[in-house]
């Protein structure tokens, strides 16, 4: 009996040793690795972190190019300098404050004169948009980034650094730091203003936040080392306004800083800190700003709480195996190990399913199997509702086949697709979104299902489309400008070009007759009310085709597309007859007719011709001039 215990004690033993070998040096193993490990997560995660910082930080300054490029060209902006009325002027604020609370990232927007004076100015600041009454404009003349201003060749869109606000020649209180965009405004043959902008470097920076993340932000590094905006404020003291940098990195971290200069982005460890950069290519988004760095500090603290905590795994781990039969020990280690991964596998899909962005999961026959919450709120469609259908249940008629042809053809080809999309929600209105469409292939490399995720991004996009109107419409009579003409006219040409012999289009250019007298009988406000009535009484008596535009102080222009130069000459005589019984035969206006051909400036040229001969014939009248007509007078 003795025998027998002392021979299933020596089998257990050997067993014992036998299965215990693989998980004693396992473990030892691990215990030695674990903070190289979790070194590695956190850098692994800084980086993740930073790179997601990189692109928000380039898509604003992306973003803060285009809008400049916008406010410093539109028609309103030039209206407020050639004719600084209260109506120019209050148009322009209007259009500026819409454009600031859009952006959120403007502290100031302002119009200058050419001598330093400012004609407008808009100020935000904790989400509060002022326009600064004329009383409280300054003169500028004398500041250094205005005198820069006065070197700029002409629709040069520059940048003149970072600095400090003031106002009165006084550093504002809290401090404020900003990127200075100036554009030189230039018209008639000479600089006729400057448009500035404050881009805050305090709101550029709260747009700094990751989504896993958003309390933890980077600090930014300039080119030559010195803090722009750091989580720690003891790294910004300086209270001169030319050099408010009072820590440079090369000083802090001089092995770090060398590490910056030769690498686009890395991890490295400088008196016992560890860190992550990586360097932001501004120029790429705003041509004239330098590239930046951004900067996090690996936390000690959160390295060594992690490491503990898995020393403490691994230490209860081990006394469990030692205590229990190793073959039985074993099992439940790989069983629980098993589970433990499946276990945070699970958690991680949920928390992707149910995270920010809508998501739609397809099998390899584009079959719906799977959406999530924050699809069901924004299309209004539950799993229940679209489980089995394709994602052509959306479809908003907008895109041609052509469109998803690409699509598909990306995906098989890349595995991703990205784009912006109009779909239908459930009630039957359209939405815009960005959309993402990821494959999912098995070891063979044959796609199994379709991950498509995307935003809403329909509101952003009336925004943008209520300020492409509003740099499009004239002011004074709401129909189309100078601006969008220009445009109208280019494209038809090209339509006209592409079918010479299908198409015929007529350009018409009215004039109306003695406008300056009655502006000096009358005053302005009445020659304004005449214009307005013109207008109205024009886009009455006008086909719905047909395009109508204020191209200059009381001249109008009509683009009539699918028209003969007889038709549009019969149009132009009845809008006159209409204009002028309706103002009491006080009130008349004259035209020139053209037909539209290849080159925009020709065409207007000839419809400019036509109606100086009906000024010079009497007024009151319709004049046609034919393209052949101006090749045999040439």
């Amino acid at each position: 009996m003795f025998r027998s215990l002392y021979k299933y004690l020596a089998q257990w033993l050997l067993v014992c040793a036998v299965l215990g070998i693989v998980p004693l040096l396992y473990f030892v193993h691990e215990f030695d690795k674990i903070q190289q490990q979790t070194l590695q997560l956190i850098e692994q995660k800084n980086h993740s972190q930073l790179e997601y910082h990189k692109h928000e930080l380039l898509a604003a300054i992306s973003n803060v190019y285009k809008s400049t490029e916008v406010l410093s060209t539109n028609g309103m902006l030039y209206n407020a300098l050639r004719d600084p009325t209260e109506l120019n002027i209050e148009a322009l604020q209007d259009l500026w404050v819409l454009s600031t609370r859009v952006q959120n990232l403007y502290s100031c927007l302002r119009l200058f004169d050419a001598s330093g004076n400012e004609l407008v100015r808009v100020n935000q600041q904790n989400d509060v948009t002022e326009v600064v009454p004329h009383d409280r404009l300054q003169n500028k003349s004398h500041r250094d980034y205005f005198q820069y201003a006065q070197s700029l060749p002409p629709n040069q869109i520059s940048v003149f650094g970072i600095s400090q606000k003031m106002e009165n020649s006084q550093l504002v209180s809290p401090k404020q730091l900003v990127f200075r965009i100036i554009a030189p405004i230039d018209f008639d043959g000479k600089r006729q203003g400057y448009f500035t902008a404050n881009l805050s470097i305090e709101h550029l920076y709260k747009r700094l936040a990751y989504n896993l993340d958003t309390l933890v932000r980077p600090d930014i590094i300039a080119r030559d080392g010195t803090y722009i905006h750091a989580e720690d404020p003891t790294l910004l003291l300086s209270d001169d306004p030319v050099d408010f940098h009072s820590t440079n990195i090369s000083e802090l971290a001089p092995k770090l800083w060398r590490a910056m200069q030769l690498y686009h982005s890395g991890n490295i460890t400088d008196n016992g800190t560890g860190y992550s950069f990586i360097s932001v290519p501004l120029q790429s988004a705003f041509p004239g700003m330098d590239y930046l760095y951004l900067l996090r500090t690996l936390d000690v603290q959160t390295i060594n709480q992690l490491v503990n905590e898995q020393h403490m795994t691994i230490r209860f781990q081990s006394i469990v195996v030692a205590l229990l039969v190793m073959f039985i020990s074993g099992l439940c280690v790989r069983w629980n190990a098993h589970h433990d991964k499946n276990s945070i596998e699970s958690k991680l899909a949920r928390a992707a399913m149910n995270g920010m962005s809508a998501m739609v999961i397809t099998d390899r026959n584009n079959r719906i199997i799977k959406v999530n919450h924050e699809f069901t709120r924004i299309s209004g469609y539950t799993l229940a509702e679209v489980r089995g259908k394709q994602p052509s249940v959306f479809s908003s008629g907008r895109h041609n086949q052509e469109f998803y042809m690409n699509m598909w053809k990306v995906l098989q080809d890349e595995g991703i697709w990205e784009g912006e999309v109009v779909n239908k929600r459930k009630d039957g209105s359209l939405q815009t979104e960005i959309l993402r469409i990821q494959t999912i292939r098995d070891t063979l490399g044959i796609i199994q299902f379709y991950v498509a995720s995307f935003v809403d991004i329909s509101h952003r996009k009336e925004l943008e489309d209520r300020l492409r109107e509003l740099s499009e419409k004239d002011s004074l009579t709401n129909i189309w400008n100078r601006r969008k003409f220009d445009q109208e006219i280019r494209s038809e040409c090209m339509r006209v070009k592409r079918y010479p012999h299908s198409e015929q289009s007529c350009l018409a250019i009215i004039d109306i007759d003695h406008f300056k007298r009655i502006n000096d009988k009358l005053g302005h406000a009445e020659g304004d009310k005449i214009i307005r009535s013109v207008a109205q009484q024009l886009k009455e008596h006008l086909r719905e085709t047909d395009f109508l535009a204020r191209i200059g102080g009381e001249e109008f222009a009509i683009i009539m597309p699918h028209t003969r130069l007889e038709e549009a000459e019969l149009v132009m005589h009845r809008l006159r007859v209409a204009v002028h019984l309706n103002h009491k035969k006080e009130v008349s206006i004259s035209g020139g007719v053209t037909d539209i051909t290849e080159k925009p400036e020709e065409v207007y040229k000839r419809a400019d011709i036509a109606l100086y001969e009906s000024k010079t014939s009497g007024r009151n009248l319709v004049s046609v001039l034919a393209s052949i007509e101006m090749d045999q007078f040439a």
